[in-house]
């Protein structure tokens, strides 16, 4: 072919381009002419060039046929242009966006990689100096964060965020890439914060952003300043929780909506990143008219002409707000517009490809939903439906998918509500549930997928008649608890994560009593139950781990990051496990066999926990789907677990009474019906009489203690330590307290002195008590009149009483009862004494509060209280409502005011589990102190404040029988 005609094909080639006209009869004899010349570069170049035009004006395989071309013909020049060559940037420029194109088609990784590649040889070969490099480094900064999404390569945002800093250091103020750059460095800091778990990187972006917003001239500029900071703002909330991040990123986001006209394509973008943070602000607060707000905003969004991805992401999200919703109003319209949203979302999703699994999921997940709270206990329709949905999900999701494990459950769950519900061959259900746990329990994911996954799997088992298999999988779940610690997430954080391995405690030791293996039973409880305050003890474990060896100590947190941190930066693939599990293991068995680290992250044997017995037996009280058992740990060395089982009780049966319970408590003091309030009192009394005949009698029947105790034989001390939904009951008052005389009574009260524990290792001792002889002096915090709440004059009149009997003691009331002084006294003060409202939050417990003079300026929450260390703790008097109240789904981790002043260090902690009366009170305050002093004489005898306790319960209960409220919730922790 002549000269002349190749440079009219090459210059038709060009108009084609420009206009985007069909240029096939150019690509003919451009394809011509690379038959004639095969290393003609110009040529190749532009029939790549073409065919990628015309490729994106089509779609389905003439779309993927046309980029494939072009890839092909764009490999071809890559020999062409050796190092050194000039146009070789421009090859592997065009070769990175072509990349770019088909992995906008796929959520595979492949394309992704081959992009990065690509654009690495681009920035390599363009010159220092030259604007092409630095365009190369921002295309190769926005690939590697892709990859990392998409592939869970944990270098990839560390070389993103170096190549995106060197871009952004060599645009000069003005130029058009330098936002660009900032954004992608935005990014890819976030990123880096998933990869390394660390939080660092998500300050310096919030930093980066207001850095641009300070910046920003135009209102334009501002409004796209402040929508990075939100998504920085966010990032960061995620990862600490911290509820003031996300005020100020809705705040941000109104400003910036109201900033942006809405004929501006960022429009519907600006306004779903608005209503995102609004649903997660109304989620944490359990505000429905905040998410009634954010549901507004997505169908605005729905209503006005999107991309389909955008149109997708906001339907989704719309069916979990209204999800969320319904939970918060129990509205049957709320839940009924999740499920149409949902298959509306399927109906507008193209057919095949992620957006289509992503809506599947969500109507699969909004069925599984709909059934769970259908009234006649399953929706056999919504499950069978939801499980022809999972089974699409789970074929559609790769192996390596990060998320694979988590479908997988679903799956599982949906097939074991089916056998659950006895819908068709129940165990043909439960076979396919075994299989797809089992499956999901070696999937790629995060811990805590796999041990829910394990969880169920055990449950399954359990139910197939495989009592072995069941404790196996169980024990799968427990081993892995260790990995769930991810010391990134902050205290809130940690609370939400252990809620998903509720129901694991009680459902291996189950499993292990069924085998007649009590022993087991009680280690599994303590390696799965207050990991919180086991923390505590394994903060020990890595000191002495770092004194031994720096380098195991540095690989050991390097592993349990790299295992957490897909559940936190959201990752679709991530390494397999399998690799994991046996680095974990090696690393295990390296550790331990350091001189001194033998018990490294182990549960202590039965044997070593025996000794926490020596004064009175501590009773662990199991209430599982398949059985009820009270474990006794004693310390007798030839049988140390004695097993009760409790046939009178099922997990149902607690149910219920929990449920009467609450009303009850509610009920007693505040209903303005005196037959109301009376009513209340009877159900406590019928519930303290169930408790009796259920559970604690059995108990003390073996533990012999059969008869009320005498003044001539003091009675013996007990510890309960209650497990799950059982923490709510009053043990310690269990019995029948009208029934006849003192000596008659069929009480717990009337036959031991009754202490509470979380677990069998909480009873350890955290810190040295003070020297022997030291003055044990007692601070008192009264609080009678505090903003925003009602008064308090019992506060007052403990304080006065205290006063009295402790004269050496420092009282701050009113006005000096602040966070400042108070936190500043209790390291100095042994025994402290807090006469205040106590407030929990039922979804939030870390925000749970003594609400102080100052509360509304500085709470003291159960968060800081966790944090402080106080060496020389001894004693906690919480005179507070329901300072022993926390979420069902957080039992086991005493997350409440209570159990946040043990780990700060108090071996005794004196509580409540349900608001008080304020001037009995006072009484059982005053009655205490006298009995632990000795009428004002000497300073408290701490070690007796469990009697102490006890005794004041009881005679107030000897004069108000039939009014347990008063008197049955408050409740003895710890020594």
């Amino acid at each position: 072919m002549s000269k002349w005609k190749r440079r009219r094909l090459l210059f038709m080639a060009d108009v084609h381009e420009r206009r985007g006209t069909d240029p096939s009869d150019v690509l003919a004899g451009l394809h011509e002419l690379a038959a004639e010349d095969p290393y003609d570069l110009e040529v190749l170049l532009a029939a790549a060039e073409l065919l990628s035009d015309r490729a994106g004006r089509r779609t389905g395989t003439a779309r993927e046929a046309d980029l494939a071309a072009s890839i092909a013909l764009l490999h071809r020049c890559v020999p062409l242009v050796p190092p050194g060559d000039y146009d070789r940037w421009r090859v592997f420029n065009s070769l990175g966006q072509r990349l770019l194109l088909v992995a906008q088609g796929t959520d595979s990784p492949e394309p992704v990689a081959e992009s990065v590649l690509a654009f690495r040889e681009a920035v390599a070969a363009t010159p220092h100096g030259d604007r092409m490099r630095q365009v190369n480094q921002f295309f190769l900064a926005v690939q590697l964060g892709e990859h990392f999404e998409r592939s869970g390569d944990r270098d990839a945002p560390v070389e993103a965020v170096q190549v995106a800093r060197e871009g952004y250091a060599t645009v000069p103020p003005g130029d058009e890439l330098r936002p660009m750059f900032r954004t992608v460095l935005i990014t890819s800091l976030r990123h880096l914060a998933g990869a390394t778990a660390q939080v660092e990187p998500l300050q310096e972006a919030v930093g980066l952003a207001r850095e641009a917003l300070s910046e920003a001239d135009s209102t334009s500029d501002r409004a796209g300043a402040q929508f990075d900071l939100v998504r920085a703002l966010r990032a960061l909330y995620d990862a600490t929780t911290d509820a003031r991040l996300l005020v100020e990123a809705v705040d941000l986001s109104e400003q910036c909506l109201a900033a942006t006209p809405r004929r501006d394509p960022e429009f519907n973008t600006r306004r779903t990143r608005l209503a995102s943070a609004v649903r997660l602000l109304a989620q944490d607060r359990r505000d429905p008219d905040l998410m009634r707000r954010a549901i507004d905003l997505m169908r605005a969004t729905i209503e006005t002409p999107s991309a389909a991805d955008e149109h997708a992401d906001t339907l989704i999200d719309l069916v979990q707000s209204l999800a969320s919703l319904h939970t918060m109003t129990d509205d049957p319209l709320a839940l009924r517009d999740a499920e149409l949203t949902a298959r509306t979302a399927l109906a507008a999703a193209p057919d095949p490809g992620p957006w289509r699994t992503q809506a599947q999921l969500t109507l699969a997940e909004a069925l599984l939903y709909r059934s769970s709270v259908d009234a006649r206990g399953a929706d056999a329709v919504a499950l069978h439906e939801a499980l022809g949905l999972f089974q699409d999900v789970a074929a559609a999701t790769p192996p390596d998918h990060g998320e694979r494990g988590d479908r997988l459950w679903l799956l599982g769950v949906t097939l074991h509500d089916l056998a659950r519900h006895g819908d068709g061959d129940t165990a043909a259900w439960r076979r396919q549930a075994r299989h797809v746990f089992a499956e999901a329990a070696s999937a790629a994911g995060p811990p805590n997928v796999r041990i829910k996954s394990f969880q169920q799997l055990g449950a399954v088992e359990a139910a197939l008649g495989d009592p072995h298999a069941s404790l196996a999988a169980y024990e799968a779940a427990v081993a892995l608890l260790p990995q769930l610690t991810p010391d990134w997430l902050s205290y809130r954080g940690n609370i939400i994560e252990l809620r998903q391995i509720e129901g694991l405690p009680d459902g291996a030791a189950a499993a292990a009593v069924e085998l007649g293996r009590p022993e087991r039973a009680l280690e599994l409880l303590e390696l799965s139950r207050g990991i919180l305050h086991g923390r505590t003890l394994e903060a020990r474990d890595l000191r002495l781990l770092r004194h031994r060896s720096p380098e195991l100590h540095a690989e050991f947190l390097r592993l349990r990051t790299a295992l957490n941190s897909g559940a936190r930066d959201g990752n679709s693939r991530i390494d397999g496990n399998g690799g994991n599990d046996e680095n974990w293991d090696d690393l295990m068995g390296r550790i331990r066999s350091l001189d001194g680290m033998a018990d490294f992250l182990r549960a202590p044997s039965v044997q070593a926990l025996r000794r926490h017995a020596e004064q009175g037996p501590v009773v662990i009280v199991n209430i599982s789907e398949r059985r009820c058992d009270a474990l006794i740990l004693r310390a007798d060395a030839e049988q140390p677990v004695l097993t009760v089982p409790l046939t009178g009780l099922t997990q149902a049966d607690v149910v219920a009474h929990l449920l009467r319970l609450a009303r009850a408590v509610f009920a007693a003091p505040n209903e303005p019906s005196l037959l109301t309030r009376r009513g209340a009192q009877r159900d406590l009394d019928a519930i303290l009489r169930w408790l009796w005949d259920r559970v604690t009698s059995p108990v003390l029947d073996a533990l012999g203690l059969t008869a009320p105790s005498s003044d001539t034989q003091p009675p013996p001390r007990i510890w309960w330590c209650p497990v799950g939904l059982m923490a709510y009951f009053p043990l310690h008052a269990a019995g029948h307290h009208d029934s006849g005389s003192q000596a008659g009574k069929a009480t717990v009260m009337d036959r031991a002195v009754s202490s509470y524990t979380t677990t069998v290792r909480a009873l350890a001792a955290r810190f040295s008590p003070p020297a022997a002889g030291t003055a044990l002096h007692t601070l008192v915090v009264a609080v009678p009149d505090a903003e925003n709440v009602p008064s308090l004059p019992g506060a007052a009149a403990e304080a006065a009483a205290l006063a009295e009997l402790l004269p050496n003691s420092l009282v701050l009331s009113g006005a000096q009862a602040t966070y400042e002084n108070v936190v500043r006294a209790l390291p100095a003060h042994p025994v402290a004494h807090l006469s205040c409202h106590g407030l929990t939050f039922w979804e939030n417990p870390a925000a749970g509060m003594l609400l102080l003079h100052d509360h509304l300026a500085r709470p003291l929450t159960v968060e800081q209280l966790s944090a402080m260390e106080l060496p020389y703790a001894d004693l906690a008097y919480l005179s507070a409502c329901s300072t022993s109240h926390t979420h069902p789904y957080n039992a086991d981790e005493a997350l409440h005011i209570t159990g946040a002043f043990q780990l700060a260090g108090y071996r005794r902690v004196i509580g409540t589990l349900w608001p008080v009366n304020d001037t009995t009170s006072v009484e059982i305050t005053r009655a205490t102190y006298a009995d632990l002093t000795h009428g004002g004489s000497t300073s408290p005898r701490t070690e007796l404040s469990a009697q102490a306790l006890h005794r004041a319960v009881r005679a107030l209960r000897d004069r108000y029988p039939a009014s347990p409220s008063l008197w049955a919730g408050y409740v003895h922790v710890g020594h």
